[in-house]
């Protein structure tokens, strides 16, 4: 669960400010099941959440999304992973806290007794949110699997396994991170993107900021793709939209270079939302957005 805090006025240490506060379904992995679900593919989701309000809700919102959540597990006694950010009125970050032990409970067993992963024919899509021990698990089912690095210090959880990932998505400074490169312009992006080719990834896509992103597959030389202007309200969940769109073009059979053209549409759409998970994300408007009929 994000829990988003905005100060009306300057915060201060030791005192309370007025401002406003809210709360929504949050997390990569659920941010890209409920994308994907939006976007017509079929998803189910294997977590695990607490015996609380939160958990609850979690549940009952990505259900109503669309999203499979039989496989979530309800773990007594744990809170259900959350994210508080207090920001400034401009907008800045103050400070922020996330509490994602109740993660650790998703093990390699837990995850065996899973009957979604039964499915050997669908796609398994995580996230570096996961303990170490998982992602080398899920790794070793020798499944067509798609990553998303999460973060700078989470993604180096997939170091020693890049040759068992078909599709992998990172900004430039994850890519940075686990590939010891500089990534600092596009050029060097481009750069990032082979290097993790020749590590073995069949697919890599490098989200830029508001640059563009470079993306390659084994066999072709990386390219960079400019961004375009679109109108902002909020960049949470960009990038999980543009992954989510990504895996939802490729698993329809579309080539890579339409399934980044079709994320970008995707990325786009949820930076004119203020939620991270866009509620006019679908794929009639991913079309309409990439100029084409719906």
């Amino acid at each position: 669960m994000d829990i988003s805090a905005k100060a009306g006025s300057l915060m201060r240490a030791g005192d309370s400010t007025p401002g406003a506060i809210h709360y929504s379904p949050g997390g990569v992995g659920r941010n890209i099941a409920e994308n994907l679900a939006r976007l017509g593919i079929a998803v189910d989701l294997l977590s695990v959440v607490g015996d609380d309000a939160f958990g609850k809700q979690l549940l009952a919102s990505t259900a109503e999304a669309g999203v499979g959540v039989s496989s979530v597990v309800t773990v007594p006694g744990q809170c259900t992973a959350t994210y508080l950010a207090m920001h400034q009125p401009d907008g800045e970050v103050a400070m922020a806290v996330n509490d994602m032990g109740i993660l650790e409970s998703l093990t390699p067993a837990e995850c065996a007794r899973s009957k979604v992963l039964e499915n050997t024919g669908a796609w398994l899509l995580l996230d570096c949110n996961l303990p170490e021990a998982t992602i080398a698990y899920l790794l070793r089912l020798g499944r067509k699997v798609a990553v998303d690095g999460v973060s700078v210090a989470k993604c180096r959880r997939i170091a020693g396994a890049l040759s068992s990932i078909h599709l992998l998505k990172l900004n430039h400074l994850e890519a940075a991170a686990l590939s010891g490169l500089p990534v600092d312009t596009s050029e060097q992006c481009i750069a990032a993107v082979q290097y993790f080719l020749d590590s073995g990834v069949e697919l890599v896509l490098i989200s830029f900021g508001a640059s563009g992103s470079a993306w390659g597959q084994r066999g072709d030389g990386p390219v960079f793709r400019p961004s375009r202007r679109v109108p902002v309200l909020s960049s949470t969940g960009a990038g999980d939209a543009l992954l989510s769109g990504v895996v939802a073009s490729l698993v329809s059979g579309s080539p890579m270079k339409v399934a980044v053209d079709y994320g970008v549409a995707c990325a786009e759409l949820t930076l004119s939302s203020t939620f991270a998970n866009s509620p006019e994300l679908t794929h009639a408007a991913v079309r309409q957005q990439m100029g084409l009929p719906a």
